[in-house]
């Protein structure tokens, strides 16, 4: 048995399923999944099996203008079933699978036109080739190209960022260039055949241009996204600084308020104890003490940041969390105001759910360190945890919230703020204890 156009068809159909699967593999799936999963590939394997059996070629071929018309109609075709295959298991918007289909068939003859161009690296001793020797030339460059594809293009897409797709415009373009692309290969197979008489060294060059073309479309498909990811991500982070930079003042103009009702406060109770008036001494230490709390219980010597370990301590305080604080404030004299409210906010929220989680009184605590050695200003925080802290390829720890596409910015805006001033911040576990620590410079 050899390895005949048959063959080459059910086999492409497996590499497309397994594309589709490359891309889309981060999607959420719909339940059951399992069920889904298994209907799609049974119909996948009928449609193979039908493929072997009467010679059928997903690739049609063009004899005059109206096979080419066909052949267009054909292969949009075969990309709307896969679109609606792809939608029966994974849940996601359609411009989202469109894209996903679109991109599979791209890789799919990305990794034909590989195996065209470098197929004299395995010469066949026959044509067609047996059928064990033309499938694994088939497939080990199909899979070498798919390797390369994930490592290079398809991992810097971040879990569940191809939900943000939501572009129809730049979707349907990239679907249209995809077809234009699936149309060539057609026509490159076609001018390639050996019975066409085409000289060897034009059907070379020409399979070598189509090989460049698939390259720089999926190169140029990819940036598009990414950078799209980027903006989204900026754009949120922005909107987070705007809300953090409103709530700053937000609370300083509260605390100090609250600071001088306590103040005065305090003042009226001592002259009412020293006044002689009937009411027990011990009740109104307690109501002082009580009153003290509220006072500003943070002296770091930046405002910022005095307002910000403020408004952090009331809330530790009301739920049971030690937070304890060494800072030198004015050692950040340097920072923006907002900037260091949104950087300490950020890090002692994060800290607080983490403790907040936790049933034992003693291991709910956090700690803080800001303290300047030479030109360097250091800041250290600490604070235990319960469960697996994960870690994304930016080397940040990843959301517990389940939506990475709109939490896990925290830890993104500090990042920002530190090398934004020609610093550096680096997450690490150890044990059950998490630890944050940032190094900014000093400016000469």
């Amino acid at each position: 048995m050899t390895f005949t156009g048959a063959f080459v068809a059910a086999s492409s159909i497996a590499k497309l399923v397994l594309a589709v699967w490359l891309f889309s593999r981060t999607l959420p799936r719909r339940e059951p999944a399992g069920v889904r999963t298994a209907l799609v590939l049974a119909a996948v394997a009928v449609v193979a099996g039908v493929a072997v059996t009467l010679g059928f070629s997903m690739y049609p071929t063009l004899t005059d203008d109206l096979s080419l018309l066909v052949g267009i109609l054909t292969l949009v075709g075969e990309l709307a079933v896969a679109v609606f295959m792809q939608r029966l298991v994974y849940d996601c918007p359609l411009w989202t699978s469109v894209f996903c289909c679109s991109m599979a068939y791209s890789l799919e003859n990305l990794s034909s036109a590989v195996e065209r161009t470098f197929g004299g690296l395995w010469p066949m001793a026959s044509y067609p080739p047996p059928l064990p020797e033309g499938a694994a030339r088939f497939w080990l460059f199909s899979l070498l190209v798919y390797a390369a594809v994930y490592l290079v293009f398809v991992r810097r897409v971040e879990k569940n960022g191809l939900l943000q797709i939501d572009d129809p415009v730049m979707v349907l373009v990239t679907a249209l260039v995809i077809v234009v692309n699936m149309v060539l290969d057609v026509v490159v197979k076609d001018v390639c055949v050996p019975s066409l008489g085409v000289p060897g060294y034009d059907a070379n060059t020409l399979g070598t241009v189509y090989l460049l073309l698939c390259v720089y479309i999926m190169y140029s498909v990819f940036e598009i996204v990414y950078n799209r990811r980027l903006q989204l991500n900026m754009a949120a982070i922005e909107r987070l600084r705007a809300t953090e930079a409103r709530q700053y003042q937000m609370s300083r103009e509260n605390i100090e308020a609250i600071n001088i009702k306590c103040h005065d406060l305090k003042h009226q109770i001592r002259a009412l104890a020293s006044g002689g008036a009937a009411v027990d001494g011990r009740v109104l230490d307690e109501i002082s003490r009580e009153v003290g709390v509220y006072d500003s219980v943070v002296k770091s010597g930046n405002d910022a940041l005095d307002t910000i370990l403020t408004e952090k301590s009331l809330y530790c305080e009301k739920h049971g969390i030690t937070l304890s604080c060494i800072a030198d404030g004015r050692a950040l004299d340097f920072v923006e105001p907002t900037d260091l409210y949104s950087f300490f906010g950020n890090a002692l929220d994060n800290a607080i759910e983490a403790v907040e989680r936790l049933d034992d009184p003693e291991r709910r605590s956090i700690g803080l360190v800001v303290r300047r050695t030479g030109d360097m200003v250091s800041v250290h925080v600490e604070n235990y945890f319960d469960g697996q802290v994960s870690f994304g390829g930016e080397g940040l720890p990843q959301t517990r919230k389940g939506d990475e596409a709109n939490h896990g910015f925290g830890t993104r805006s500090m990042r920002m703020i530190a090398e934004g001033l020609g610093g550096s911040l680096a997450c690490k576990v150890q044990g059950d204890v998490f630890h944050l620590d940032a190094l900014l410079p000093v400016p000469a």
